[in-house]
Parts: structure tokens; sequence; C-alpha cells
């Protein structure tokens, strides 16, 4: 506007110099032909706009055409108003300052990582029911303003997004904002809420419906069916509400951090120990987890643990049913901060289950059978939470704090008692049995050393009348055996007598004897005889002193 200004003044100065000062008319004509030329220079140049290459020209025309329609923000043919068409990189003539006013703004760059999300100013309002407007085939098409406004594109927020790159679109008509990208972590899984596509029909077939409404399959209107797997995904976040859900396992710990004694109050209040971060109970009162009552009517706590998981095929049908299973809420019963799912379904299940159990068996029984309680615990809550698809992976019994009333402790105080009891009183049956297994040894032991000795004397009777037996079979045989001898001899004897006579088979006899020693041949007594037998006398006097046994001498 400036140079349409001061080139105008140029030409007017020109032009009067031409009529005022006195010139041959060749130098007027020249005059008057170089005030126009200067005149006709700054409108061209005063109307001229230049665009950078990193830049988009907006064109606002303000005189010299029809105004808008009612509804109608951009100027589809030539109305005043913001212009459809922009203008790109270079010199553009022709806007006058005085009819049109063009706007220079920056083309947008979407970076890695995040998507631009367009909303609309103008276009065709969008469909009744509809949040979104239809999905573009091509984003080039949605940001062309001629043919975004020429094939019904819809005004307000865009299904279409733009991904990471540089775009030049009509910033009177279009919006650009970016968001991050969708990023499903590993260990979990995006149910997507969809408010954008086609909407269902009974006619496609029934797919799981929970509380009545079905899972869709993608492109409809509603809770897909199908999650997105860990990974990450350029999506338009407002038209496909993402809720990302843990697929890892989930443990729950029900633990009674305090109870009160019979001697003093509870200084803190019973918490909770669980596997999110949880605030201890702020009402002042004791407040057990897990509490049951047994059919004695006794109540106590106990700690319990319970594994857990949801499977990547099951979260859709959780989404559906309770939001977000993983958001953090304040449950108004237990007066602290709570996951949905755990504040709906898990807590409650388990307590039931328990105070069920709890309620068939005595107090004593309840602590005697932890093991099988926990088997039959186990059993009815995965029972229970498959209705929801959730799985279980194991119930744990931990403490059952009987003792923690004086009832309880006095309960506990008399089983021990009683069990003591019982215990020495087998002890002193073992001990019993143990002197009775001793006295049956000792006795077992005489009996058998008794039964050693009478086998010995029965053996030595048998063996001493084996050998009488021998002996006498041996005095038998020895006697025949004399006597056989005794036979032979006195039949030798015989004949020698017979054949050498009688005087001399003595003497062979006697010289025997001298020969073998058992005659002593110097006489020790001298006898003689009238008969002139001396010297057999001599000889029987020996033997017969050799035969007869010495005589003790007497004092």
């Amino acid at each position: 506007m400036a140079l349409i200004i001061f080139f105008l003044v140029l030409s007017i100065i020109a032009l009067g110099a031409a009529f005022v000062v006195a010139l041959p008319a060749a130098g007027r004509v020249a005059l008057v032909v170089l005030a126009f030329s200067l005149f006709v220079f700054g409108l061209v140049i005063g109307s001229s706009v230049v665009v950078d290459q990193n830049e988009v020209g907006i064109v606002h025309k303000q005189f010299f055409g029809k105004p808008l329609p009612t509804g109608q923000i951009i100027a589809r043919a030539g109305e005043m108003g913001p212009q459809a068409e922009v203008l790109g990189p270079g010199w553009h003539f022709g806007y006058y300052p005085f009819v049109y006013s063009v706007r220079v703004d920056h083309v947008i760059s979407v970076p890695s990582g995040q998507v631009g999300f367009v909303t609309a100013r103008d276009g065709l309002p969008l469909p009744e029911n509809e949040m979104f407007a239809p999905v573009w085939s091509s984003a080039q098409d949605m940001l062309n303003p001629a043919t975004f406004l020429s094939k019904g594109g819809r005004r307000g927020p865009q299904t279409t997004i733009l991904t990471p790159g540089t775009y030049r679109y009509n910033t009177a008509l279009h919006e650009v904002t970016t968001v991050p990208a969708l990023q499903v972590a590993a260990g979990t899984v995006a149910v997507i809420k969809s408010n954008s596509g086609k909407r269902w029909t009974p006619e496609e077939g029934a797919g799981d419906m929970v509380n009545g409404v079905p899972l869709v399959p993608r492109d409809h209107i509603g809770v897909w069916a199908e999650p997105l797997t860990p990974g990450g995904y350029y999506l338009n976040t407002h038209a496909y509400v993402p809720t990302v859900v843990k697929t890892t396992q989930r443990t729950y710990t029900y633990q009674a951090t305090s109870f009160p004694r019979p001697s003093a109050p509870a200084a803190t209040p019973a918490g909770r120990q669980a596997k999110v971060s949880l605030a201890a109970s702020a009402s002042g009162n004791d407040d057990w987890s897990v509490s049951v009552r047994s059919k004695d009517g006794f109540s106590f706590p106990i700690d319990v643990r319970v594994a857990c998981a949801v499977e990547a095929k099951n979260a859709p049908y959780l989404v559906a049913l309770l939001g977000n299973p993983d958001a953090v809420v304040q449950d108004e019963q237990e007066d602290e901060k709570l996951e949905v799912l755990e504040a709906r379904i898990i807590l409650p299940s388990v307590r039931a289950i328990f105070r069920n159990v709890a309620e068939t068996m005595n107090a004593l029984e309840f602590v005697n059978r932890r093991s099988e309680i926990e088997a039959m615990a186990t059993k009815r809550i995965t029972a229970e939470l498959a209705r929801y698809r959730v799985t279980c992976d194991g119930v744990y019994v931990g403490n059952i704090h009987l003792d923690a009333t004086a009832a309880g402790q006095q309960l506990l105080a008399t089983q021990t008692d009683r069990e003591v009891a019982v215990n020495q009183q087998k002890l002193y049956e073992q001990q019993k049995q143990a002197e009775e297994s001793r006295a049956k040894f000792v006795r077992a032991q005489e009996e058998a050393e008794q039964q050693r000795q009478l086998a010995a004397a029965e053996y030595k009777v048998r063996v001493e009348g084996e050998n009488a037996k021998s002996q006498v079979a041996r005095a038998k045989g020895e006697a025949e055996s004399q006597v056989i001898i005794g036979e032979g001899r006195a039949k030798a004897y015989k004949l020698l007598v017979e054949t050498l006579g009688q005087q001399q088979v003595a003497q062979l006899e006697l010289l025997k004897l001298v020969v073998d020693g058992k005659v002593q041949i110097t006489p020790q007594v001298m006898v003689t005889g009238a008969n002139g037998n001396g010297t057999m006398d001599a000889l029987m006097g020996t033997i017969l002193r050799q035969s007869v046994p010495a005589q003790p001498a007497t004092k």
C-alpha cells in the first residue's frame, strides 16, 4: 500500500510538471508517459505478494464481491471473506491492498512419533449421531481446500490424520494440532473404543455380547473385539480412544499389617498390601482385608495372595464390562484407592468365597486344614474369575490370625493345652510300651539263655550217653580183643610149650621182658635154693618184687 501511494505521488508530480513547466510538446508528452508508467508500476508492485518456501499465503477479499452465505466461512466463488485457494511459494500479483489482504503463515511440520489432528472450520455438517468426519482416502485431498469443499468435506474433527511430514494448508479452513502417536508397551494391549466408522448391524453376525452390547470388528463404531498388540501406531486417538490393559501377571496381597491385642488397642488401623501402593485405611477402625467367621462363631482375619492375569484376547471384554480395568478409583466401601478390576471383581470374589468356606468349619478346623482350604479356594476363585474372563494362576493362604481376639487366643491356648496333654499321654504310652518291650526283651533273653543252657545240657547228656555207648563198645571191643589175643597167646604158648617145653618158654618170656626193660636184671634180692635152681629162683623173685607196689614209708 505504501509503495502504491509513493509511486502515485511521483506520477502526480510528473504529470503536474508537464503542464506547469514551459516545455516543448515532446517533453510534455514524455512527462505524461513517465507519470503514467510510474502509476502503473506502483499499482503492480503494490499488489504483489511474496511467499517463501516454508510459508503459505491466505487471501482475504475485502471488497467487490458478494457476502458469504449464512453458515459459510470460506469463499468458494469469489465472495468476500477468506478465500479457499491459498498462495504457494513465489511472487503473486494482483492482490491490491484496497481489495485483498494476504496473511502469510508457516507450513506445519509433524515430527516423528506424533500425528496431526485436523479440525475443519467449514464444510457440510456432520451426520446425525456422528462425532467425526468420514475417513478420507488421502490426507492431501483433505487438506486441498477446493477438493475438500467440492467433494463433501465435513466441518468438525476429522478422522483422517497427518503422519510425520511437512504440510501446506489453508489455515482459515483447517486447524492442525499435533498429538503423540499411540505407543503400546510390552506386557500390555490397547483396546480401542471407536467413535468413527460404520454402525454395527445384526445382519453382520453376532459377536461377543457384553451386557447386550456387541464387541465390533475394526472400522466400526464401538469397542473393537481385537486389541492392538505391543508396538507403535499412527492413530487418531481422539476418534479411536485407546484403553491400555496390562496382560502381565497381577498379584493382589491382602495382608493384615496390624491388629489389636486384648491388652491394648491397635495403634495403627489395619491396612493392606497389594501390588499397587495403597494407603492404609483412614477410618480409624480395624478394617481387615479378608475377615471370616467360622461355624462356631469366631471372627478372625487371614492373609491371602491372589495371582491372576488378563489375556490379550479377553481385554476387550473387560473394557466393555468395566471401562478401564486398570484405572485407580476411590472405593467408597473400602475407603481407599483400588484398581477397578480389583474393587469390582477380585476383592469381592475373594472375600465371599473365603467367608463361604469358613462358615462350614470350626475355627480350629479352619486353622488345621489350611492347605485343603487353599486348594478349595483356588478352585472356586478360578471358576468365579473365569466368568469375567480373568485367568487365576493361584490362591495362597498365609497366616491365619485366630489369635487376633481374646476369645481366639483362649481357644488356641485350650488347643495347645490339649495337644500338650495328648502328647504327654502319647509319651507315657510310648514309655510304657518301651518298658513292656524292654521287659519282654529281658524275659526273652532269659528264656533264650535257659533254652541255650537246656539245649547244652540235653546235648551234653546226649554226648555223654554217646560217650558211654562208645566206651562200652570200646570196652567190649577191647575185651573181645583181649580174649582173642589171649586165646591166640594161649594157643601160641601151648604150641611153644609143646615144642620147647615149659621151662624153656618161661625163660624166653623173661628174656623178652629184660630186652623191653621191664625187668631189672640186677638182683635186689639174693635167693638161693638147695635144689640147684638158683638162677630161676632169683629171676622169679625179681619179678615178684617189681609186680608188688612199693609201700609208702611210715614215720
